[in-house]
Order: structure tokens, then C-alpha cells, then sequence
């Protein structure tokens, strides 16, 4: 069984492009076909993805009325060889956000849910579909991300899921999709780490950071220590100034706004910008605001700490020691300080959930338990700033499987992660350069030019990169259709054996309700009722039509009524 999950960021775009890609290369698999279907350039390119059984798709962003009028892009609902049970966004402050689908071979599937976590302030908002394949079951879901909505949000919803999948009582459950979630430091970029300042400066850091082998590894540690009052003396000075940008390409304005610090040396004042233009104030100073952050758990029903005091990420802390200290970290610097054991970010209530969601839940993390030690695999990138291009990302998407399913773990007899051209003799596939080449497939895929005009068209051979054999890893789809790469599930035969009906009849209400577009007739459908009525009148006998006309003369006689009464009789 194969099982591909992306968060495409709007699918109505993704169609789009993916419709210039290839509608044309597929035209050759469907001329013999009398009727092409709408989604067709899209089953093509599934197909080229090694034709998945399940398909889970987060950030779908097409809303409710769309289905159920049939209006949707491509007609994407009706994809050839699937079912497919949507969760749509109705909370009325978040229209046009969120929403998840699954599509899932027909035969394959019993049932859906898209309310499964029981709460209507959850489940409003279009986050998670449940299907149910008889022997297990898949949860499709786009957790909360913490810059979007609050922790204490966030943390609800995940409290409420792994409610939910505990509740899978006699079923193997997999759980796919953006969690919103870097577990460990190696699931970030080595910039994105996080230094916790006070352990450093309170407890000389003895048990926080890995001590060097000589005095020169731990030199920065000092400097950290001898200047933080002096940082947060001109962080205490902040302002956000606004900044009117333009885009060259098409001459239009943007007002922005940009933090800015007085640094005091000596009798000497300087007024220095801190961090990049951001779109609001409130953005902009809580860049450098490193004050204890808590949220109310309404499940614990107590405050939380989010984030202790002086948790500084790496970058921004090498910004401010440059900038406000004076003192410049080279690379090999900052790379030291990032390798340091325990120097990674502290532990965050969503990383810790998903720890213990792995350690007492009997789950398994698909990928990190193929490839532990791989680096800089990641599945979302800052496509604004061009980040995919030098790899500095995060990888918030996953496959996570019931214990009891790893020993039906497939990768085509191969553990090699997908590198694209990249070629080694140590053939160390899970290395920083080997990553680099797969996120850009070894410098096909293109960024966006400084000029403006978005991320460049990809090549029909930078495109071809992103098949190949099917396997548990990473699928690096190309950067114009999302800001996040596919991540797939790879189980062998044995597990279709054991787990896998593909005779399977869908019921219940919940399934109904997890398909919009089958609950109301197309216009197409409504017109053709309408002739047959039409036809099957023509068909009746003349005497009958003569009764029926004297019928209706002698009710118009009785009561010539109103025409929204006249139409409403019709109707009834």
C-alpha cells in the first residue's frame, strides 16, 4: 500500500500548475477514452507518484458551498479510481483556510469522519478526516501552526487528536499530514536552534552545553555572558518604524515595518534595525521579545509555560552580538554552537506531545526510524526568502504508524534516500550536501528572481526529478507547486495481506457528511431529470391528458392563487 500526504497550500493553485505541466502529456493516456474527466491531468500525475492508494491532502482551502454546488477546481472530487471525503473550513473567522481531503482507491475504504475529535470549536475549522479501511485507520489532519492561531489552541487540538486516536479501539492507526511540529533539533535547519541564555549565564552552562576540547569552543559562551546585559539594555529601547517597500517588477507599495534599537557605548549613541520588514508592529517587536510565554491548558486547566525567559534562536542571537556587541560569529562559529549537545531548542509543548505521543502510544515516526541520522531532510521551506534553494527548512510533515505496522515497512529493497544527481563514494546519502541536492534536484529547480515575478517555472527535466520509485521517505515535488514537499508511506504485500480489503461498501451518516459533492445534483443532473419528466409526459395517453388538463382548469376556477404558490404546488 502506498500512501502520499503534501500540504499543497491551496489546491485550487496547485491544480493549476500541475494542468500546465502535464494536461498535454497525459492526453495520450486517455484518447481512447469517450469522456475525459476534468481532473485528468492530476490522475496523471498521481500515476507518475506510483498511482497511491491514499492520498492525503491538507491546506486544501476550497470552501464548502464550492462541493456541493460541484464548482470545485477541475472537478477534484470526482478523481478517477477514488472516493474522496472532505473537511472543510466554517468557522466564519477563518474562510478560506485549512481544509483537508483524502482520496482513497475505491473498495478500500468503509467509511469518514470529518468531526472526529468531538468539538465543534475543532472541528469547525476543516483540520482532520478520519477514514476507516475495516482493519485500520487514517488520520489526515493540519494541526494549528503557533504563529497562526495560540498555543493554548494548538494544544487543544492536539490533546483532543490523541484523544481521538486512543479511541481506535481494535484498529492500527496511521497518522499523516503537517503537524505543525519540528520534533528534534536534526528535524531543523542548524540556524533555527534555539540557546537557552540564562542556563548559560546562571549555571555557567556545565549541564546545558557539551564542554570543547579546548578553551576556543567555548569562547563564545563568555561573550554571551559578558553581553546580554548590554543587548537587553537596547532591546528595552525598541520601536518598529515603518517602511514603505516596492515591488520593482510591478511598481506596488507595501507598508512595512521594521524593528529598531538604541545601542549606548561609552558617552556614544547608535540607532541600529534589528530582523527583516515584516507586515505589522505587533510581528515586529515579538521578533526580539524574549519574556516567559505561557498559555492556559484547558485540559490540565492550569497555566503553561510555552517558552522560558531568554530562549534566543541562533540566527538572531548571532544577529544581536554582532550588531549590539560588536562581536562577529563566522560560520564555523555559529556551527560549533548549534552541535553543541543539549544547545538545541528546549522541548516546546507541541514537540513534547509528540514525544509522548511516540514513547506511550506505541507509535513510530516512519521516517526517523528508517533514517535517524539523516540531515537536513526537511518538508517546508520560507519560499519568500528563497530558503528551499539553500535548504534551510523544517520538517513539520509526517507518517507516523502503529508499532505493529514497522515490520511492514517497504523501500523497494533500497535504504536510500531520493538525492537526485548527487553521487558520493562514501555514498552517504543522509549528509547535509546529499539533502541540498534533493530539496533543488542538484540545481534544476530555480528561486524567485530579486526582481520579483515569483519562484521560476521548473523544466520538464527539473520536473521529471521529483518521480521514482515508490518508498517510505520524502517526495520532493517541485517549488511552484507548494511550499511544502510530499512525504509518502510505503507498506509491502504482507501488510495488503493482513490489513487491506479492497471490496469494501461505504456507510453512515458520517460518511455522507464527508462527502458534499455527492449530497446535491449537478445543474447537468437537474436539467436531465427535468427532460425526462418532460419526455415521460409526452408518453401518457391522450385521454389522460385530457383529464389532467380539465382537472387544472376547474382548480384555477377554485383558487387562482399567487405564482410563488403556483410554483411551490409544482414543486410539492
Amino acid at each position: 500500500m502506498l500512501l502520499i500526504s503534501w500540504n499543497v497550500a491551496g489546491l485550487s493553485t496547485t491544480l493549476n500548475r500541475i494542468d500546465k505541466d502535464y494536461s498535454s502529456s497525459s492526453n495520450a493516456t486517455v484518447q481512447a477514452a469517450p469522456k475525459r474527466s476534468r481532473s485528468h491531468a492530476f490522475a496523471h500525475f498521481l500515476k507518475l507518484h506510483g498511482d497511491p492508494d491514499i492520498l492525503c491532502i491538507q491546506e486544501h482551502k476550497i470552501p464548502l458551498h464550492q462541493l456541493s454546488s460541484r464548482s470545485e477546481p477541475f472537478g477534484c472530487a470526482d478523481l478517477d479510481g477514488y472516493e474522496s471525503f472532505w473537511s472543510c473550513c466554517v468557522d466564519k473567522s477563518r474562510k478560506g483556510f485549512n481544509g483537508v481531503v483524502t482520496f482513497v482507491k475505491r473498495g478500500m475504504v468503509q467509511g469518514a469522519n470529518v468531526r472526529p475529535l468531538e468539538c465543534d470549536v475543532l472541528d469547525d475549522q476543516g483540520r482532520t478526516v478520519l477514514t476507516d479501511h475495516g482493519n485500520f485507520v487514517v488520520f489526515n489532519v493540519y494541526v494549528p501552526a503557533s504563529c497562526g492561531m495560540p498555543l493554548s489552541y494548538k494544544m487543544k487540538f492536539l490533546n483532543a487528536l490523541r484523544r481521538a486516536i486512543k479511541g481506535q479501539k481494535g484498529k492500527k492507526v496511521i497518522l499523516v499530514g503537517d503537524l505543525n511540529i519540528s520534533h528534534t533539533g536534526i528535524d531543523v535547519h542548524w540556524s533555527y536552534r534555539s540557546i537557552p541564555v540564562n542556563d548559560l549565564i546562571h549555571h555557567g552552562g556545565d549541564h546545558v552545553f557539551k564542554e570543547g576540547k579546548d578553551d576556543e569552543g567555548n569562547v563564545w559562551k563568555l561573550q554571551v555572558s559578558q553581553h546580554w546585559e548590554m543587548i537587553q539594555n537596547a532591546l528595552s529601547t525598541m520601536e518598529a518604524i515603518p517602511i514603505t517597500t516596492k515591488n520593482v517588477a510591478t511598481g506596488s507599495t507595501f507598508q512595512k515595518y521594521r524593528a529598531r534599537v538604541t545601542v549606548k557605548k561609552l558617552d556614544l549613541e547608535k540607532k541600529v534595525f534589528l530582523g527583516g520588514y515584516e507586515s505589522c508592529v505587533e510581528r515586529c517587536l515579538s521578533c526580539f521579545n524574549f519574556e516567559e510565554v505561557t498559555y492556559y491548558d484547558e485540559d490540565l486547566e492550569r497555566e503553561c509555560i510555552a517558552r522560558e525567559s531568554n530562549v534566543v534562536p541562533l540566527d538572531t542571537l548571532a544577529e544581536l552580538m554582532s550588531k549590539i556587541a560588536g562581536i562577529e560569529w563566522d560560520v564555523s562559529t555559529i556551527r560549533t554552537i548549534s552541535n553543541s549537545v543539549a544547545n538545541l531548542k528546549k522541548s516546546s509543548p507541541p514537540a513534547k506531545w509528540l514525544s509522548d505521543v511516540l514513547k506511550e502510544d506505541g507509535m513510530v515516526d516512519a521516517f526517523r526510524h528508517l533514517f535517524p541520522n539523516a540531515e537536513g531532510r526537511y518538508t517546508c521551506w520560507n519560499q519568500q526568502t528563497n530558503c528551499r534553494f539553500e535548504n534551510i527548512g523544517t520538517r513539520i510533515d509526517y507518517t507516523i504508524v502503529d508499532e505493529a505496522l514497522i515490520q511492514f515497512l517497504d523501500n523497494n529493497g533500497s535504504q536510500k534516500l531520493r538525492c537526485c544527481h548527487f553521487s558520493d563514494e562514501t555514498k552517504n546519502f543522509g549528509s547535509e550536501e546529499a539533502a541540498l541536492h534533493a530539496a533543488v534536484a542538484s540545481g534544476l529547480f530555480q528561486g524567485a528572481s530579486f526582481e520579483g515575478g515569483g519562484i521560476a517555472t521548473a523544466t520538464q527535466r527539473a520536473l521529471e526529478t521529483q518521480f521514482g520509485e515508490s518508498h517510505t521517505g520524502i517526495i520532493y515535488t517541485a517549488p511552484q507547486y507548494s511550499d511544502h514537499v510530499a512525504v509518502s508511506l510505503l507498506l509491502n504485500e504482507k501488510f495488503d495481506e493482513a490489513y487491506i480489503s479492497r471490496s469494501l461498501a461505504l456507510q453512515g451518516k458520517d460518511t455522507k457528511l464527508a462527502q458534499p459533492h455527492k449530497r446535491q445534483q449537478s445543474i447537468s443532473v437537474f436539467f436531465s431529470c427535468s427532460t425526462g419528466s418532460v419526455n415521460s409526459s409526452v408518453m401518457r395517453s391522450s385521454s389522460a391528458k385530457r383529464k389532467d388538463v380539465s382537472k387544472s382548469q376547474n382548480l384555477q376556477k377554485k383558487n387562482k392563487g399567487t405564482i410563488v404558490e403556483h410554483f411551490s404546488k409544482k414543486m410539492k
